[in-house]
């Protein structure tokens, strides 16, 4: 201490504390840098540790999620639907540009209502594909699934009760000639 400054030596005035020199802070980032470099092995192993830990147990969700997946395999007669449908449209008396836009919308039906079979964890496989063995058919579930979301009722009826309405509605005022 001088006798002429009442304080002692490195006590600031009114509280104030002497802000670290750049010294100090330069001496902890050699410090942390000399504890990384001496320190890698455990470091890395720690993390590829970690990194394993995590991949397993991904793995190991994956796999029992693989595990409880229930896959089921049925068949559905495709041409037939197709088939059915064009027998009936042909039998409509629609326009041309009427029957190209119906048919269009029962294609994309029968394609959704196929997805949605294939997104339960269905394996669909055409009829004819089928060569042995004992496969559910779903082709009346799948009819009536595109039957329900069309607009049109016309294709759950049978070609019999067709020809009776067709009768009934033009036929009837024309078919006796008495």
């Amino acid at each position: 201490m001088h006798e002429d400054n009442p304080l002692p030596q490195g006590e600031l005035p009114l509280g104030l504390e002497a802000a670290p020199t750049p010294a100090v802070e330069h001496g902890k980032r050699p410090a942390l840098l000399a504890f990384l470099a001496s320190n890698r092995r455990q470091i890395l192993t720690m993390g590829l540790t970690g990194a394993c830990l995590l991949w397993g147990s991904w793995t190991t969700h994956k796999l029992l999620s693989l595990e409880q997946r229930v896959t089921t395999i049925r068949k559905v007669a495709l041409a037939d639907l197709v088939r059915d449908y064009v027998q009936a449209e042909a039998r409509s008396g629609a326009t041309p540009d009427q029957i190209t836009a119906e048919t269009s919308a029962y294609i994309k039906a029968l394609n959704l209502a196929v997805a949605r079979h294939a997104a339960q964890g269905e394996i669909l496989l055409l009829s004819n594909a089928v060569v042995a063995g004992d496969v559910p058919d779903i082709t009346p579930r799948v009819r009536d699934e595109v039957t329900a979301s069309l607009a049109k009722p016309a294709l759950s009826q049978s070609p019999a009760a067709q020809m009776q309405q067709f009768f009934d509605a033009k036929g009837a005022d024309h078919g006796s000639s008495k």
